[in-house]
C-alpha cells in the first residue's frame, strides 16, 4: 500500500498536505508577544500610549501600576470586563497587565509584584456588580494610602 497513490486518487498530491499540514501547526503553536497581544487585544480601546479615551474608556498608562499596589486595585484590573472577557489566556493576560505597567508607567509597576497566572485565574472569573462602584471605592482606598488616579477616573 503507498499512501501516496491513495492521495492521488482523491486529487491531493502529498506535498499539498505536508504544506497544510505544517501551515495549521504554525498558526497553532504560533504565541504574540505581549507587545503583540496588546496591539492586538487592548490598543483599540486604550490607545496606543495607553491613554484611554476621556470620558469613555479609562487610562492604563500610569494608573495601572497606581492599582497594582493594594489586593483591591488588582482585583478590580482583572474584574473589569476588558481583561474578565478577553480571549487571552491567564498567563497572556498576566504578561500583557506586565508589559503596560513596565512599559507605561514603570515608575509606579517597579514598587508592585507583577501579576502572575494563578493571580489571574483566581480574580478573572469573579463577577464584578458595579465596574464604576468598584473603581471608586478602590480609587478612594488608593488614594488614602497614596497616589492613585483622579476620582473621576
Amino acid at each position: 500500500w503507498d499512501w501516496r497513490t491513495d492521495m492521488r486518487a482523491a486529487g491531493r498530491m502529498p506535498e499539498q498536505m505536508v504544506c497544510a499540514l505544517g501551515a495549521a501547526v504554525l498558526c497553532a503553536t504560533a504565541v504574540a508577544n505581549p507587545a503583540q497581544d496588546y496591539m492586538l487585544h487592548c490598543m483599540g480601546c486604550h490607545g496606543a500610549t495607553a491613554d484611554g479615551v476621556p470620558g469613555k474608556v479609562p487610562a492604563l498608562a500610569q494608573a495601572l501600576g497606581q492599582f497594582m499596589r493594594t489586593p483591591a486595585g488588582r482585583s478590580y484590573v482583572l474584574r473589569v470586563p476588558g481583561a474578565s472577557n478577553s480571549m487571552l489566556s491567564d498567563a497572556q493576560l498576566a504578561a500583557v497587565l506586565n508589559w503596560i505597567a513596565a512599559r507605561f508607567g514603570a515608575e509606579q509597576a517597579a514598587a508592585s509584584a507583577p501579576f502572575t497566572e494563578q493571580e489571574v485565574a483566581t480574580h478573572r472569573h469573579l463577577p464584578m456588580a458595579s465596574v464604576q462602584a468598584t473603581r471608586h471605592a478602590v480609587v478612594k482606598e488608593l488614594a488614602a494610602s497614596g497616589p492613585a488616579p483622579a476620582d473621576d477616573y
